[in-house]
């Protein structure tokens, strides 16, 4: 294999073993009629099964921070004013392979006294090279008003495609 062969593998490698994300940026909210951003992401939790939820209360998140962090180094616990927000998490589950995302594409009021919750999953095409690695992947949004009601979630599949 050539020595170029091994760094680009490399940096794949580093790329997809990235644990998780933190910041206030907002995707494009040009689909919502909720503003919201992310508070944390990446691959590495203990929700082996796929779950999506709207937090209202502190003690809602705890108990989900308690069954999805159970690692050594769990991320930095949230404090949220449930009182002006509520807190979105998406949970992936287990996936066999890395180069997995979810994230949060948009919210939305519904005509029926609730809200619509829009997801993306993203996964790695035919041609993209990623670890053979299990992975647990989530993201954790953060809205700015309280979502109550009756809530549905809509997760769609990207597939990435990769150069080769």
């Amino acid at each position: 294999m050539k020595p170029t062969h091994f760094l680009i593998a490399g940096f794949f490698f580093i790329s997809a073993c990235s644990n998780s994300s933190k910041g206030t940026s907002v995707p494009n909210n040009t689909d919502s009629t909720v503003k919201w951003s992310k508070l944390q992401s990446g691959n590495q939790c203990s929700m082996e099964t796929a779950m999506n939820a709207v937090i209202t209360s502190q003690e809602q998140l705890d108990e989900i921070w308690v069954k999805a962090f159970t690692m050594d180094m769990p991320p930095e616990k949230l404090n949220v004013d449930f009182t002006k927000n509520s807190v979105v998490v998406l949970f992936l589950g287990s996936v066999n392979k890395g180069g997995h995302s979810i994230e949060i594409t948009g919210i939305k009021n519904s005509d029926e006294k609730g809200f619509q919750i829009g997801a993306e999953h993203k996964l790695p095409g035919k041609n993209c090279m990623s670890t053979m690695a299990i992975e647990f992947p989530y993201f954790i949004g953060l809205t700015d008003i309280v979502l109550s009601g009756k809530t549905e979630f809509t997760v769609t599949k990207k597939e990435i495609d990769c150069e080769l």
